[in-house]
């Protein structure tokens, strides 16, 4: 049998009639790491299996006992043939795996298993399959979520934003950050139904798509603790300024800098988004991954966890002036708070210094470089 794709210790010898993704190789690679950190021993549910490359990663890595979901029925042959090849050549090592050709949502609604991680991986949103998600899900589970539907939660589908996740987008330099909030904020939403809680353990923007991974706490406290997290961001449209608060209702604001009337996205998750010691954690795990993977997560764990990112070139934008280094810009704001890079856009800074403050020392260095071009002259 003719090998056509190999990742980790599985490989691949059928795809003709399903999806495979090799750019999306350093996603599953964290994915697996992340899996690896937190694992207990529980079974394991790939919802949206396709050829089954991440289902079965997960059982040769973890040793688990693994169900791969396809209702596609020629996709379901292909992950049959790369099921039976794998277990044959004794690439799932201790772990099981079996394949299902029906709907998630059928699955969820007739099965009595719950599984400790829940891997959601679907083409477009990943609204439809978070409510059928709690039905087989139990305290101390995991849900990893992927939306590759952004431009639907980066505002360029506004009307569809608010049809499928029940939020208002943003459409603007940081909108790839609010599109993860509102998903965050999505599935918090959903959980508070079935007296969960979430805690967000991992959020990445990779590859013109979103991926959340996230811990159910069960609990009417838990569950009203991350409705308390939800909220509403204001943006400037003007000026660029831009602020947030954890309420039940949007009001009606104006810009401290310039006065302009601000947009409004929300609801969204305005909590932390990642827990730096589940990513370093997961860090340890990713001996065998890609470089594009590792220095990912390395990113990530360098990354200060709070809203929102400021892009660097849109600043220079505008404030009317010539660009500026990013690398000077960080050591500006290193005097007067704190201050990262950012993953979701390397032309980008995170920072909690107040916007006013960003706006002159960005103006500082401006004149500098223009001083400095004439001494050049």
């Amino acid at each position: 049998m003719l090998l056509m794709y190999e990742e980790g210790k599985v490989r691949i010898v059928s795809y003709k009639g399903s999806f495979l993704n090799p750019v999306a190789r350093a996603s599953r690679e964290i994915s697996i790491a992340l899996a690896k950190s937190i694992y207990k021993g529980g079974k394991v549910l790939d919802a949206t299996a396709a050829t089954g490359i991440r289902g079965m990663e997960y059982a040769a890595e973890l040793g688990a006992e693994v169900t791969m979901l396809e209702i596609n029925s020629t996709a379901y042959k292909d992950l049959r043939r790369n099921l039976l090849y794998n277990a044959k050549a004794h690439r799932l090592g201790k772990g099981r795996a079996k394949a299902i050709n029906t709907s998630f949502q059928e699955f969820a609604n007739t099965t009595s298993e719950r599984f400790e991680i829940i891997d959601i991986d679907p083409f477009g949103s990943a609204a439809p399959y978070i409510f059928d998600s709690m039905k087989i899900a139990s305290d101390s589970s995991y849900l990893f979520v992927t939306a590759t539907d952004a431009a639907v939660l980066c505002g360029a589908h506004r009307k569809a934003c608010m049809k499928l996740y029940d939020a208002v987008p943003m459409h603007n330099e940081f909108c790839h950050e609010a599109g993860i909030r509102i998903l965050l904020g999505y599935i918090a939403r959903t959980a508070a139904q079935f007296n969960y809680g979430i805690v967000p353990v991992l959020s990445l923007y990779y590859a013109h798509y979103m991926r959340v991974f996230v811990r159910l706490e069960h609990g009417a406290k838990a569950a009203l603790d991350s409705l308390a997290s939800l909220g509403y961001a204001y943006y400037c449209e003007k000026c660029g300024n831009r602020n947030h608060e954890k309420s039940e209702f949007a009001r009606e604001e104006r810009c401290d800098l310039c006065g302009a009337k601000m947009t409004i996205a929300g609801r969204m998750w305005l909590g932390s988004i990642t827990d730096k010691k589940a990513v370093s954690s997961a860090l340890e795990h990713m001996e065998g991954a890609s470089k594009e993977a590792r220095g990912l997560m390395n990113r990530i764990a360098e990354e200060l966890d709070v809203p929102f990112y400021y892009s660097v070139p849109e600043l220079t934008k505008k404030l009317g002036m010539g660009s500026i280094s990013i690398s000077a810009l960080i050591e500006a704001l290193r005097k007067i708070g704190r201050v990262s890079k950012t993953h979701f856009d390397y032309s980008s800074i995170r920072t909690d210094v107040p916007y006013k403050d960003i706006i002159l020392q960005a103006k500082r260095l401006g004149r500098e470089r223009k001083i400095g071009g004439r001494r050049k002259q």
